[in-house]
């Protein structure tokens, strides 16, 4: 079912989907600009981590024999009474060949400005079709995949007769999503608040220790600044907003993209969330070693880490995201600062304290 946030449409998917891929993306900026009310999208970035998955079944000579592997091995089961071996003995000298998808995942925005969360994420695959295998090994003297391994496509790769990677047609662009990250914020934020609100008055019976006396408190009440937490996607917003990132005009979209996750559990509470996802370029390296670095040295090499990026204050989010800054090193800034041994900004004093008073990250 499509989210209320998720803008994609059929007329979109099949702009996308009908738009040659082309260097930098060119023809479909131009597609996003002339036919899509997105007319001011840019391209942000491209994440490329993603495995092969199994596409299509052909004959040796390339003739299909059908469109979706899953669908045609999920029949070949049932044909032959769930059994692997019999599909294996029923195909294994036919010399059929699988294609693969090999996908990355581009990255476009399309900036409405003001508010921080004021944009669309557009996330589009681009998808390269290739053979390099056969499905099957000829023999089975290092045995057979199990029923779950054939359905993944996993079906012995070493010992199945291999070519060449040979690609197949041009690349292909499909859409993934079309995200109003406004409308994502929004109803994230007031989600977790419902489900905050009522956990925190959920009824506990607390006993003193001592005396075994009893009382029924709610969970409020035994924990201390329960309502000063909130929602951490809408915090990354507002310290963007407060910090000198923000105030310099950096676009937080144009620095990182956001990979966003939608579950309602069986008891019907919904939990949006997402994970930020930086987006430069240039090779930066993680903090590590540091505790050994006077304050000094240690301020230094996060101010050499914003001029990499490009952005005041770009260490404090990658604090967040907790990958090439850790909280400790976070930590040290906020005493030096305190104890007057570096100055910050009052800005940026006062969204690292925040954080420090109730921390979050991703």
């Amino acid at each position: 079912m499509r989210k209320e946030y998720d803008l994609q449409t059929d007329v979109l998917a099949t702009i996308v989907a009908t738009t040659p891929v082309t260097k930098k993306h060119a023809d479909l900026l131009t597609a996003f600009a002339t036919r899509t009310d997105y007319r001011g999208a840019r391209y942000v970035m491209t994440r490329d981590e993603f495995g092969e998955r199994p596409a299509r079944v052909l004959t040796a000579d390339g003739r299909e024999i059908a469109a979706d592997y899953r669908a045609w091995i999920d029949a070949q089961l049932a044909a032959h009474s769930g059994s692997v071996r019999a599909v294996w003995l029923a195909h294994k000298d036919a010399g059929y060949q699988l294609t693969e998808i090999q996908p990355v995942l581009h990255y476009f925005v399309h900036d409405r400005g003001g508010d921080q969360d004021n944009f669309v994420q557009l996330a589009v695959w681009e998808e390269q079709e290739f053979v390099e295998r056969e499905l099957f090994p000829r023999d089975d003297r290092w045995g057979l995949p199990n029923a779950d391994e054939l359905r993944s496509g996993s079906t012995g790769m070493a010992l199945i007769e291999r070519s060449e990677r040979r690609t197949l047609g041009a690349p292909r662009y499909r859409l993934k999503d079309a995200i109003d990250m406004q409308q994502f914020t929004a109803i994230g934020n007031a989600a977790y608040k419902a489900h905050r609100h009522t956990e925190g008055e959920r009824r506990l019976t607390e006993t003193d220790g001592a005396t075994g006396a009893q009382r029924i408190v709610t969970l409020r009440e035994l924990t201390p600044g329960y309502d000063q937490v909130r929602w951490p996607e809408r915090r990354f917003f507002d310290d963007w907003t407060a910090s000198s990132a923000g105030l310099a005009g950096e676009r937080a979209c144009l620095r990182w993209t956001f990979n966003t996750s939608d579950y309602t559990d069986p008891s019907d509470v919904r939990y949006l969330s997402f994970v930020p996802q930086w987006a430069h370029t240039r090779k930066i390296a993680e903090l590590t070693n540091t505790g050994k670095l006077d304050l000094y040295s240690l301020y230094g090499k996060l101010k050499q880490l914003d001029e990499r990026v490009g952005m005041p204050f770009a260490w404090y989010f990658y604090g967040l995201h907790g990958n090439l800054v850790k909280s400790g090193q976070m930590e040290r800034v906020l005493e030096a600062a305190e104890d007057g041994l570096i100055v910050l900004p009052e800005h940026d004093y006062q969204v690292l304290r925040r954080w420090h008073q109730v921390p979050y990250g991703f």
